[in-house]
Formats: structure tokens, sequence, C-alpha cells
């Protein structure tokens, strides 16, 4: 599985990620064919190569045969990516993408994702920025996108409705539930654009991870800054992986990212509504959800319910727990999840088809489980123990196994 991972020391903008991917592999003329698709006009992609404090990196242009502005509204940036022939996950992530901004817009300006009218993301050059990210991630095949926490700047800047802070209120909307931080550098980092590309396509946000690093990009930005005004991408495997042994099995590969683990301690709630509350927090995006017994404040016994969730999902995941449990507090802190791969068999058995999970250590161990309530069903419907159902289907999944 192919990862891209962003790193985002110096933030992110639309034409750093367009350099940062043509530096690192991507032809601009295969580029720019694609994005003729497009019906916005007569424009070039001005690729060449430059250094910020001594690091060489591509910064790219748009160079547009028509200099007039134009102030477009989310339907007509929607009639532009769907008219295109561009693929079908070119067309959608771009549209996705859109759609985050005009939202983000939306909120600022308190009015209608329908009523936004863009601005500065509305112009030709933002709608190559955002498909032809998409377009560059597609063809150098990256199935994965990590990145670093996002250096956003600080001061203010100029735009349409006159002077704002840094980060821009649009990129402050984009960037909920992401890591960011700055460290006094008085320019705007993260663009609104930059914000909606990596927000919308990043599976998570922490430290690099474990990979076999292929291809190194650099995308420059604009200014002249006191550290560099690079974005960079690292394009790799995820390391400690051999795939000849885990080559019969199509699906998920093993990856660490980092998550938030969310804790409350109760002491005083009907132990019933458990049940209850994991199912929706579950239902609201929970990668795992356990009860611990703990020995509270004044020696009464108490129950700490803990969620691992996503950063995205984290704000949803509070409010389940501070409206359907009795606790006035939630602790958060980040956690490292690494995952081994894994996929599903089917195993046959006299009851009828039964999925079994199956995962590999680094080692080569299997881990194999039934799914339960297939088994659970079986055995409800057949009169037998669930017990009797279960090692069968794993013993039947071990002999097909050790056929591949």
């Amino acid at each position: 599985m192919k990862i891209a991972y962003f790193d985002c020391f110096a933030g992110i903008s639309g034409d750093m990620t367009l350099g940062a991917l043509i530096d690192a592999g991507l032809q601009p003329k295969d580029l720019e064919e694609k994005l003729q698709e497009l019906k916005i006009g007569k424009f070039t992609l001005n690729c060449r190569k430059i250094k910020k404090h001594g690091i060489s990196a591509t910064k790219v242009d748009v160079i547009l045969e028509d200099k007039n502005s134009c102030h477009r509204t989310l339907r007509d940036i929607e009639e532009i990516i769907g008219q295109s022939r561009l693929s079908d996950y070119v067309k959608e992530t771009s549209l996705k993408i859109f759609r985050r901004l005009a939202e983000a817009e939306a909120r600022v300006h308190r009015t209608t994702v329908e009523e936004v009218h863009f601005h500065e993301v509305g112009a030709v050059d933002a709608i190559i920025d955002v498909v032809g990210a998409v377009i560059g991630l597609e063809t150098m095949g990256v199935e994965k996108i990590l990145a670093s926490p996002l250096h956003v700047g600080t001061g203010f800047t100029s735009s349409m409705h006159g002077t704002i802070p840094v980060p821009a209120p649009a990129t402050v909307e984009l960037t909920r539930h992401v890591p960011v931080y700055s460290r006094g550098i008085n320019q705007e980092l993260v663009t609104p654009t930059g914000a909606a590309i990596i927000t919308a396509l990043a599976q998570g946000f922490g430290p690099l991870p474990p990979m076999r690093i292929e291809e190194i990009g650099y995308g420059a930005g604009e200014r002249d800054l006191e550290i560099p005004n690079l974005l960079r991408l690292f394009i790799g495997q995820p390391a400690g992986e051999d795939e000849s042994r885990t080559s019969h099995l199509d699906g998920r590969k093993g990856h660490q990212e980092v998550a938030l683990m969310l804790e409350a301690n109760l002491d005083d709630m009907n132990p019933e509504f458990y049940d209850h509350i994991m199912d929706r927090l579950f239902e609201k995006g929970a990668l795992d959800v356990f009860l611990t017994r703990v020995q509270m404040k004044k020696n009464r016994p108490g129950v700490m319910i803990s969620v691992l969730s996503p950063y995205s999902k984290y704000q949803e995941l509070v409010q389940v727990l501070l409206e359907e449990t009795t606790t006035i507090g939630v602790r958060r802190y980040e956690v490292i999840k690494k995952n081994l791969p894994y996929d599903f068999v089917e195993v046959e058995t006299e009851w009828g088809p039964v999925r079994v999970k199956v995962a590999r250590a680094p080692g080569g161990t299997l881990n194999v489980a039934p799914e339960y309530e297939e088994c659970r069903q079986i055995a409800l419907q057949q009169g037998i123990p669930i017990k009797v159902v279960y090692d069968l289907v794993k013993n039947k999944a071990y002999a097909l196994l050790k056929k591949k």
C-alpha cells in the first residue's frame, strides 16, 4: 500500500501541494493535460526549480490567459468538475474538498452553503490547485494520506473582505479537531485551500509513521521566511510488512496512526445505561470502547469508560459522553495505535458460510477470529453451544489458510 505523508512544518497551500507532488515525480505535462478537461479557460503550469535555505524545491505558478477574476458559487464549481471527463475518484474527491470550503465559509459569514460566493478559492488557479492535487495523488498511486500537525503562522493578512487575522477564519473552521501550532512566524502559512485539501484527504495527523521512503518532494511557497518555506512530501510503503507473507490477503494493511483516548470516571450512573451508551459511541465513529473498574475518591467503587477516537470524531464522542452519562468532565490524550494487517476469509460449514478475520503478526503468527454475530446466529438457529460453532469455524479457517 503506497502512503503519502505531508510534513507541514511551514504550513500548506494549494500551489505548495502541487509543487511537492511534481518534485516527487509527478509529470507536469501529464498533469496539465488532465487539467485541460476542466472548462475554465486557457492556462499553463509554470514549474521551476528554486531554493529555500539551500534546499532545492519546485515552485508552481498557474499562468492564466484571462486575467479577470471570477467569483463562483459551489454550484458553479460542481458543474465545472462534474462535466469533465476526469475519473470518478478525482471528481468526487475534488468536490468533497470544495464542499468543505463552502461549509467553512458559510459558518464564518453566517450564511448558507448555496449563498457562499468564493473569492480567492473560487479563482481558476485555486480550482487547478485542488483538482490537480487529487489528480496527482491518484496518478502516483497513493492509497493512504497522513500529515504532520499544521504550522499555521500568526499575525494578519489581506483578503477580499479586508484585513483578517492569521490563521484566517475559514482556515480555523477547516482545522477544527486537527492538531495545529504556531512558532510566531508573522505570515499566513496554512491557506484555506491548503487546509481544505489536507483535512479532507488525510486519514490521520501525527509524527512520521514507520515507512520505507521511496520518493521525496519539496513544494515551495511564495515568500522567503526565517524557516524554509516548503511543504515536504514523503511517498513510500509502510515499514515492517513482509508482502510475500500477506499476498493471499487482499485487504487491509497494517499501519500506525495517532488517535485520541477519551476517559471519564463514573460512580453514580445506572449500570444498565452502558449498553445504550456504547452503541451510541460506536455509531458516532468510536474505534473502541471499554470499561475498567476503579476505586474513586472517598473509596467509592466506580467505572472508567474509555473511548478510542479518531481526531475527526472526538468532539461528537465527547458530546455523547456528556449527554448520556453522569460525568461532568472528559479527559483526552494522544495515543499511538498500531494495527496488524488483516483481511477476511470465508469458511464453508455444514450451516453455511461464516466470515473469519485473519491478522498476521510480523513474525508470521496468525490471529484467527470467527465473526461472533454469525457464530451466535448459527448457535441460536441450530440449538448448539456457541463454543462448538466457534471452534469448528476456527479449525476450518486454519485448514484453509494452510492450503494457501
